[in-house]
This record gives C-alpha cells, sequence and structure tokens, in this order.
C-alpha cells in the first residue's frame, strides 16, 4: 500500500475581485459601479496598509493580507470594462489561469525609466542609480545586459538590497546613427543611447 500524496494547497490564488472583496457580478449589479469600486478600493488600502495594521505577521481575521501594488493592480484591472473582460475571460479558462497571468506581469515597486536617468560608469561599462531602500548603487545595468536585451529595448532591473525593481528603457544606436547630435559610432561599433 502507497502512502497518500502530499496534498497541495487546494485553494486558488486570490483573485482581483477578492483583493478588493467585491462580488464577481459588481459591475452590472447597478448602472455606475464606480463610487462602489472606489471605496471598496479604498477600505482594501485601508485594512492591509502596513503603516494602519497590527506588526503581527499572522494574517488578520477577514482573510488574507495583500500588498499596497496588489490592490492598486486590482483596481486598475477591475476600473477598466476593457481590461476586467480580459481578466473575467481568464477567471473563466480556469481559476488559477488569471492570478498566474496577473502575477507574471505584478512585481511590487517597479518604476520606468529612461537611460539617461542613471549615472554612467564609462570605466567599469555600467550605469546605476541609487535606490530608494538606502543603497547608492541599488540598480546596476552592464553593457552586456543592454546587449542582451537590445530587441526589447527595455531591461527590468531588480535592486540588490531591497525588492523594488526598474524598467530601463533605452535604444541600440548602429553604425553612423547620431546620439543627439553628436558624430556616430565608429564602423562596427555598437552603442547604447536613451530612447527619445
Amino acid at each position: 500500500m502507497t502512502p497518500p500524496a502530499a496534498s497541495e494547497d487546494p485553494s486558488p490564488p486570490p483573485t482581483h475581485y477578492d483583493v478588493l472583496a467585491l462580488p464577481r457580478d459588481f459591475a452590472t449589479a447597478q448602472p455606475d459601479p464606480t463610487a462602489l469600486l472606489k471605496g471598496a478600493y479604498r477600505r482594501a488600502l485601508l485594512r492591509h496598509h502596513p503603516d494602519k495594521t497590527a506588526p503581527d505577521p499572522a494574517p488578520p481575521s477577514y482573510g488574507a493580507r495583500f500588498s499596497v501594488d496588489q490592490i492598486a493592480l486590482a483596481f486598475a484591472v477591475l476600473s477598466s470594462p476593457a481590461r476586467r473582460a480580459a481578466y473575467d475571460g481568464a477567471l473563466a479558462l480556469g481559476p488559477a489561469q488569471a492570478p498566474a497571468a496577473a502575477a507574471a506581469a505584478f512585481r511590487t515597486g517597479v518604476e520606468a525609466v529612461d537611460l539617461d536617468d542613471l549615472a554612467h560608469d564609462a570605466g567599469a561599462g555600467e550605469w546605476h542609480r541609487a535606490c530608494r531602500c538606502g543603497n547608492a548603487r541599488g540598480y546596476v545595468v552592464a553593457e552586456s545586459d543592454l546587449e542582451a536585451a537590445a530587441d526589447e529595448g527595455e531591461l527590468l532591473v531588480g535592486c540588490m538590497d531591497c525588492s523594488l525593481w526598474l524598467r530601463v528603457h533605452f535604444a541600440v544606436l548602429q553604425d553612423g546613427e547620431a546620439e543627439g547630435g553628436a558624430a556616430g559610432a565608429e564602423e562596427g561599433e555598437v552603442r547604447v543611447g536613451a530612447e527619445s
């Protein structure tokens, strides 16, 4: 007789409706759901904000804790009819589909910047920027990182000390292209410059 398999947590990850404590039919239940959605957003922020909750690591009696970023994402998706319809479609495919898709696109504390916003260290061949956590070189981008992401024109960089992220936008200048009116690159050289 074989031992029973270890059971995984049968409860699916929370949906945006769970995060805001709204029923799935909230948008069709009344002519203008905007006030209901904004009220749910405010209540969720107050209920789950780290400055308002006790430091107890156990979840509060009203359910799981959600980050401010999760609450903001849920509000952004559910307040847009097009995004809500796409999200509802993903939920209809399977309860685990939509939260997994949202989690793939979700990163806590992502800030979008241009490559020109980072300090350049020509000797080391890298760009860097201070992070809110206090690390003076929290975000570091090497030329090899930019070359690897040249086709996308953006690079996602995590802070070395905390959970914040930086989305760096840039463009690769090929042979002879001018960068801000400057002379072009040498023959065969690929230069990285900020998007304009």
